[in-house]
């Protein structure tokens, strides 16, 4: 009898990252981690890879000369006639007023193919395809805003992840005065790390998340046999205090806010009246704590 040989890790890591593993699979990818720091490395290195290289990748943008050619066609003519026959275009006679003629100087008897090359009807084909070749730029700066949905998409992944796995955090402890140096020491900057026990918020521990190539420090908090993954970075350039605002994604809340040029992300399968609850309760204890601060 023969034993087939032990999947390639790489294999592993790389269904893992686009998906293709039950949870059965993923669990075991997480035990895997967990217990092999190199391994898990590598995981973080070729998210990163697949993260920078769809970032970088190249999106379809209109040709300049079709823009040219709409925009040559929206300065002739006038709007007064572009209602006629009832105002109804097809396809097929906006595609042809957009192909170029055989021989622009000659002249044949006018059919009902030729009339639509009037200057009204150039302005109204103009206008329908101007209005395409904006849909395709707008789908660009769609894909070129994407930094917040691919954080979002991140830590709701790490927060399914954890519950999966059944570990959560890296470092497991109810103390903040243990998690924040912990998180200190594998990235910098201080993160704001608060004890929301008395209402009702037990902090579980913390772990480190990775949006791109950029590492997130993550606090995981508990409300009865639910979790609240809260991730912290640097707020966009204006947004230093906004209110809370919350959100669904993939069946989990979502509420943001900015405090003190900190943006806040938690993630959790609460009820929104909970959740809401806990971005209160956070806030409240990070203005305290801001505000004693200075007096010790």
């Amino acid at each position: 009898m023969t034993t087939s040989p032990p999947p390639d890790p790489t294999l592993l890591l790389q269904a893992a990252l686009d998906g293709e593993l039950d949870a059965a699979g993923m669990i075991e990818i997480e035990a895997r981690l967990a217990a092999d720091p190199a391994l898990a490395a590598q995981y973080a290195r070729l998210g990163a890879l697949r993260d920078s290289i769809t970032a970088r990748a190249s999106r379809p943008r209109a040709p300049d000369s079709l823009r040219a050619r709409i925009t040559s066609m929206t300065q002739t003519g006038g709007e007064a006639q572009a209602g006629q026959n009832g105002g109804q275009v097809h396809t097929a006679q906006v595609l042809s007023m957009t192909r170029p003629t055989r021989s622009e100087g000659r002249t044949a008897p006018r059919s009902n193919r030729s009339r639509w090359l009037d200057a009204p009807y150039r302005s109204l084909a103009a206008s329908l395809m101007l209005g395409i070749a904006l849909g395709a730029g707008a789908s660009g700066l769609f894909t070129e805003s994407r930094s917040g949905s691919d954080v979002e998409r991140a830590i709701v992944a790490g927060f399914i992840r954890g519950r999966l796995s059944g570990q959560s955090v890296d470092v497991a402890t109810s103390d903040r005065h243990t998690v924040k140096p912990w998180l200190a020491g594998k990235i910098p900057g201080a993160t704001t790390v608060v004890d929301l026990a008395k209402d009702g918020f037990p902090l579980v521990g913390g772990r480190i998340d990775v949006a791109g190539a950029t590492p997130l420090p993550t606090l995981v908090y508990q409300r009865r046999e639910h979790q609240i993954a809260l991730s912290e970075t640097s707020a966009p350039a204006g947004e230093n205090n906004s209110p809370p605002r919350r959100e669904r994604r993939d069946g989990y809340s979502i509420l943001r806010w900015t405090d003190n040029g900190r943006a806040y992300l938690a993630v959790s399968d609460l009820p929104a009246p909970d959740l809401d609850a806990f971005g209160v309760a956070f806030r409240r204890a990070a203005a305290a704590e801001r505000e004693e601060t200075p007096k010790r």
